[in-house]
């Protein structure tokens, strides 16, 4: 379950959040309370939190100014507003401030379990980009490509990251994200610089020279590992990228 800190001055309102069964239904559940923005913000200098789910308007400190200090701290964590309409303004503020959303009070069930779930996506989205492989995320770095906000290139990191042990295709990859063999290899060569073929060709090596490291298997069972049709290609591959020969790598 992620965790959610809940900070609203209404007692009843509280009572009322805490009870939504959404919360549960979409993988969240409210670890923590604070009445205003300031015990909000004591209560994060010694817990970590998933999401933050505010009203706006509350005494000593207010929504907004809990998400300016944040936002000085360079605290990232996910922040959802509850509105009335009369405070659009407020919840405009906290939209340019990088809050994560708004709700308009009474808030409804249905409109909670929307947010939460894109709330869910975008912290997944996060998690994986911690979970890159070294051998992937070097060819990256290597390529020097930038994933930030390229929907596409972190589709192909995060796949590359789940299956780089494996072997597969061009096709596997293109259907598994809904692509046409064609249109995928099209689209990869531009975000990326690089062929598919070349770049999966990097990350295999790449895995090879771990696996060479490791000092436990053989050359030929490596090349069968990776999928090469025989130990003379894989060779031939491995010494076009590293410049040397498995053999002598060791």
């Amino acid at each position: 379950m992620y965790k959610v800190l809940l900070v609203e001055d209404d007692t009843a309102l509280r009572f009322i959040y805490s009870k939504m069964k959404t919360w549960s239904d979409c993988g969240f559940s409210i670890s923590a309370e604070a009445a205003n923005g300031k015990q909000a913000l004591e209560i994060l200098e010694n817990r970590s939190f998933d999401l933050i789910f505010t009203d706006i308007r509350m005494p000593f400190i207010d929504g907004i100014e809990m998400l300016r200090k944040l936002h000085d701290k360079g605290n990232t964590i996910p922040v959802v507003f509850a509105s009335s309409y009369d405070e659009f303004e407020y919840a405009r503020q906290g939209l340019i401030l990088g809050a994560f959303d708004y709700l308009l009070k009474p808030v409804k069930q249905k409109n909670l379990e929307e947010v939460l779930n894109r709330v869910r996506s975008h912290i997944d989205e996060l998690n994986d980009r911690d979970k890159i492989a070294p051998v992937v995320a070097e060819i990256v770095n290597e390529l020097d490509i930038l994933s930030d906000e390229n929907k596409f290139i972190n589709q192909v990191i995060f796949y590359f990251s789940a299956h780089y042990r494996e072997p597969f295709t061009v096709d596997d990859i293109a259907d598994s994200h809904g692509y046409s063999k064609d249109y995928f290899s099209k689209l990869f060569k531009q975000n990326f610089g690089v062929t598919f073929h070349e770049f999966h060709s990097r990350v295999k090596i790449g895995y090879a020279i771990e696996l060479i490291q490791t000092g436990n298997y053989k050359t030929y069972e490596i090349s069968d590992m990776l999928g090469y049709a025989s130990v003379d290609y894989f060779t031939k591959v491995f010494k076009e990228i590293t410049g040397t020969t498995p053999s002598k790598f060791k």
